[in-house]
């Protein structure tokens, strides 16, 4: 799906830079934590547009805003997992975003679980105060990086 098509995005490049040596890392689940509103989703928009500018087909590159039409309804672990699982089947890395993932109650074990699997670069966005909190640490295993 292409993101930000009618949207200018403006590149955050001290965020960026800290974030473009895991662009590839599908072993680590890159986590962008912030308050409400405050650009958490253009940077996902900005990192897409750079992965496809170093020619990441689009097919590889996944954005669900959880938060939007055909997507506010996934709330449980198994919609998130029936959402991502189909990816499967696309070889060579996936390049996943998802944006508002406090959404769904349980998505740890979800993102865990792709993220074992191999082949899934993962971003998430969350504002609450749960992916604040440091309990991700718990339920990621250890296996995230956060930018703030």
């Amino acid at each position: 799906m292409k993101i930000g098509a009618s949207m200018r995005l403006f590149p955050r490049e001290n965020y960026l830079k800290k974030i473009r040596g895991f662009y590839h890392d599908d072993g680590m689940i890159k986590v962008i934590t912030g308050v409400h509103r405050c650009g958490k989703s253009c940077l996902m928009q900005c990192i897409a547009e750079e992965l496809r500018a170093e020619g990441v087909d689009d097919d590889h590159i996944v954005f669900f805003d959880l938060d939007r039409y055909g997507y506010r309804s996934v709330k449980a672990p198994e919609q998130l997992e029936a959402l991502i699982g189909p990816l499967l089947a696309v070889s060579g890395t996936k390049y996943l975003f998802i944006d508002k993932v406090q959404n769904v109650v349980g998505f740890e074990d979800v993102l865990n679980g792709f993220r074992t699997e191999g082949g899934f670069s993962i971003f998430i966005t969350g504002s609450n105060s749960y992916l604040l909190s440091g309990e991700l640490a718990t339920k990621l295993t250890g296996r995230y990086i956060e930018y703030r």
